[in-house]
Formats: C-alpha cells, structure tokens, sequence
C-alpha cells in the first residue's frame, strides 16, 4: 500500500514539475505574443508629429488634434516593437539573433520614435495649452518618452549583441529607471484625461 501510494506522489510530483516547465516556457515569449500585431504601419518620417505653430493660445480643438497625433504615431510605434519583438523571439537557434534587416528596422523606428518626442515636446512648449491640460500633457511626454527611450537604448546596443544567437534583445518591457513614469496609476491618469476631452486612442492600453 505504501509503494502504492508513493508511486502515486512520484507521478503527481513529475506532472506538477512538467506543468511548471511549460508554463515557464510559454511565459519567456507570451509577453510579445500576446500582444503582436498581425500588420503594423511602417512609420515615416512623414508620418510623425510636426507643427509650425508658435507663440499661440491654443483652442481645445487644437491641442486634442495635436495630442491625438502624436498618440496616433505612438501606438504605431508599439505595435512595431511588439512585432519586432515576436519575431526576434521565434528566431532562437538561427545562426543569427538580430538580422541585419530587422537592425536597420529597430534603428529606422528609434530615430522616428524620438523625432516624434521631441517636436511634441517642442510644438508644447512653444505654445500656450487651455487651462488644465499643462500637467496632464506633461504626463503623457513622459510615459511615451519612457517607452520609446527602450528602443533608442535597444538600438544603440545593437553592435555590442554582434548578431549572437545566445544574446537577446528586448524592445518591449520599460527599464525599472522609468517605472515611475510608466506605470498603471500614470495610465488611469491618462486615461481619465484623454476621456474627458473626447481624445479616442488605444495607445495607453497597449
């Protein structure tokens, strides 16, 4: 009865541990599985934020059309480094990590990604915003300057990986640096903000 039993534990303990292995498994990539899109928009350098405006009291109208671009650009930006990402992952045991292609695509998307940052940032700052969108604009600044500063970090240690399929390169997750910048309390807040002023986007909820 006791061999019985034992043997029973054994067999219990060695399915609970190839349960666990394969839950470990799936989790190492279903961060960008889960989120891959399955087409994204190539981002252009026409295609991201830019204003002429300068020295103006900006209505509401303005300031959520100008929001929303850069929002809009924004969520393009994450839905190609998820992709990037998922393809990156599927590629262990290539001869090569990082493709020379995918390199000169994840360099293409950190220099637009921080254009877009950094005229927002500047369009803001040169211009008066309504009453009560100063600190909620600021906010939203940050949280995409966070996101988008781990593909400028990517980017410029793409040479150090030198294409080894042993090495990895993560495009998706936020350095813990920015944590306090991009974080689900710094979301709601957003959120709250882009609702009352009739601003649809889903780039925060990506």
């Amino acid at each position: 009865m006791k061999k019985i039993t034992l043997l029973s534990l054994i067999l219990v303990l060695t399915v609970v541990l190839a349960a666990c292995a394969n839950d470990k498994s799936e989790d190492d990539n279903s961060h960008s599985e889960r989120h891959a899109p399955k087409n994204v928009n190539k981002i252009t350098e026409e295609d991201i934020f830019s204003s002429d405006k300068k020295g103006e009291n900006l209505s509401e109208a303005e300031a959520n059309k100008a929001i929303k671009k850069y929002l809009d650009v924004n969520s393009d930006i994450i839905d190609n480094k998820y992709l990037l990402q998922y393809k990156i992952d599927k590629q262990i045991g290539t001869d090569k990590k990082i493709t020379d292609e995918q390199a000169e695509r994840l360099s293409d998307l950190s220099h637009n990604a921080v254009k877009n940052d950094v005229r927002f940032k500047k369009f803001v700052e040169e211009n008066k915003l309504p009453q009560g969108y100063q600190e909620n604009v600021d906010r939203i600044i940050k949280y995409f300057t966070a996101l988008n500063t781990t593909i400028k970090n990517a980017d410029e240690d793409i040479e150090q990986l030198d294409y080894q399929p042993q090495n990895e390169l993560n495009v998706v997750d936020v350095s813990t640096k920015y944590a306090g910048d991009v974080n689900g309390k710094q979301q709601d807040k957003i959120k709250k903000f882009l609702k009352d002023k009739g601003i649809e986007s889903d780039a925060v909820d990506k």
